[in-house]
């Protein structure tokens, strides 16, 4: 019997989520991507990321599927310990040293955070810190200007994921991407990506300087780059705003967002996350988790 269209996806992780859920429902599949070389050679996803074709058969039971997945909302952020999830606690300070850092390792082991954000100077010492620990190490690649060489934010990333960060920030290259070479400023990202595995790569936009119309070109072309995260801004170039979570959610193809800049206290960062970012990045991620915990409390 022929195969029929079933639902396009944008991005490999939606590929990889249909792929176990029709896998587990017994439905044969098969899945055309669509890709080029347009960029030096790098397959990157010009209208979504590929196509799922079942058996006529199966359409209705794959169909029912696809409804039920669909229409599974998304979890509301609720209590100190969901929250705590969100945020990474960050310690980006050019000026902080050891005793600084310390301090910040106890914070993000006492929330229980997701990851501690450190500059990268500081990495293996956080590892060092947190190991055993459910909180991940995170640092940053070309922070914050995102200007240097392609093979140089590369080898800081290897330095660093080698050292135990097991999440990257990496800045786009803004000159690539507003002199018409966006495509080549989503390589760097897709190489990086690759490179750094198992280790997540986050993609900084920089969306207050890039535009939102770039933003959003940027955005859809790095959701088949093997990123995992879209993010704001460095926090250098002015805050977050739930509408450029909005923008990454609307053109990001289902990827993963994190805000970050200027995000103080915690209606700041509840608005952040209903606008769509699963992923704080905050220097005052301790004051916010006390605050929620605080105010919460008083609730119940």
């Amino acid at each position: 019997m022929a195969m029929v269209k079933l639902k396009s996806v944008d991005n490999r992780f939606q590929a990889d989520v249909w792929e176990q859920a029709l896998e587990a429902e017994g439905v044969a599949y098969r899945l055309r991507t669509f890709t080029d070389t347009a960029y030096d050679g790098l397959y990157v996803s010009q209208k979504g990321y590929g196509v799922f074709y079942v058996e006529e058969e199966d359409l209705e039971r794959a169909e029912a599927l696809v409804g039920a997945l669909s229409a599974e909302p998304a979890a509301p952020l609720e209590g100190v310990q969901a929250l705590a999830g969100a945020i990474e606690h960050t310690l980006l300070d050019p000026e902080a040293g050891e005793a600084e850092l310390e301090r910040h390792l106890e914070q993000c082991l006492a929330m229980g955070c997701v990851a501690a954000c450190v500059s990268p100077w500081m990495v293996a010492r956080a590892a060092a810190g947190l190991q055993g620990s459910p909180v991940a190490v995170c640092s940053v690649v070309g922070f914050p200007l995102g200007a240097s060489t392609a093979r140089g934010k590369l080898q800081e990333a290897l330095e660093l994921a080698g050292e135990g960060a097991a999440e990257l920030d990496m800045v786009l290259n803004r000159g690539l991407a507003h002199g018409g070479r966006l495509g080549q400023a989503v390589d760097e990202a897709a190489e990086l990506a690759q490179a750094i595995r198992p280790a997540k790569l986050k993609v900084i936009l920089e969306i207050s300087r890039l535009g939102p119309e770039l933003s959003a070109q940027a955005a859809a072309a790095l959701a088949s780059s093997g990123a995992a995260f879209l993010k704001t801004g460095s926090g250098y170039f002015g805050p977050a705003t739930p509408a450029q979570v909005e923008l990454l959610a609307e053109h990001g193809g289902g990827l993963d967002i994190k805000a970050a800049g200027g995000i103080r206290d915690l209606d700041a960062a509840l608005e952040l996350v209903e606008a769509g970012a699963s992923r704080l990045g905050t220097s005052s991620g301790w004051d916010i988790w006390r605050e929620a915990g605080e105010r919460w409390a008083e609730e119940d």
